[in-house]
């Protein structure tokens, strides 16, 4: 049975139109996308790498949710930035979903219109 909760706010993360940040130690990676399943997150970078990361636990924070895996933490972190319109820098805006493996796809949530 997956983590209600957690899953519910893996959604208000990523409709959020804010750009998702993950975060260990000092190192940063920006999120194009998020899948949970069961406990682990499969999350894709900017740079086009895929990380798989397996969670003991979590915990909701102002900011996003921290995750522990081994003891080590890690953050998915909401970096709420002045909104920029589309077109203005010319580039398109990522999009940032999330899916759940136990759910039917009309179950999963509507991607953002735009990740800033």
């Amino acid at each position: 049975m997956p983590d209600l909760f957690l899953k519910d706010r893996l959604q208000e993360l990523c409709r959020s139109r804010s750009t998702l940040l993950w975060l260990e130690g000092s190192k940063y990676e920006r999120v194009l996308s998020v899948r949970l399943s069961a406990q682990k997150l499969v999350l894709k970078f900017a740079n086009s790498t895929i990380r798989v990361v397996a969670f003991d636990r979590y915990s909701c924070t102002s900011v996003g949710l921290q995750f522990w895996a081994k003891g080590r933490p890690g953050v998915l972190y909401r970096w709420e930035q002045v909104p920029v319109e589309k077109g203005v820098q010319g580039e398109e805006f990522t999009k940032v979903s999330v899916d759940e493996e136990s759910l039917s796809p009309d179950d999963w949530p509507s991607p953002p219109n735009f990740a800033a």
